[in-house]
């Protein structure tokens, strides 16, 4: 929203946004969390990601947040 700049909602693994575009490309922490999510519940155990190199992707993540409107 205009207001607070957030938007969305959760209940447990149900995960609601206003999805205009490309949402997940644009998210990377987003697509990782959703990944994590998946194979816990696959797995039924806690799972650590290996941390991949995300810069160019936050970094366009940046620039779209502030991106005038």
């Amino acid at each position: 929203n205009n207001e607070d700049k957030t938007e969305g909602a959760r209940f447990k693994n149900v995960f609601g946004t206003y999805l205009h575009g490309s949402f997940l490309p644009k998210n990377a922490h987003f697509a990782d969390l959703l990944i994590k999510l998946a194979l816990e519940k696959r797995y039924g155990e806690t799972i650590e990601l290996e941390k991949l190199d995300d810069e160019l992707e936050f970094n366009v993540h940046v620039a779209l947040i502030n991106k005038p409107y």
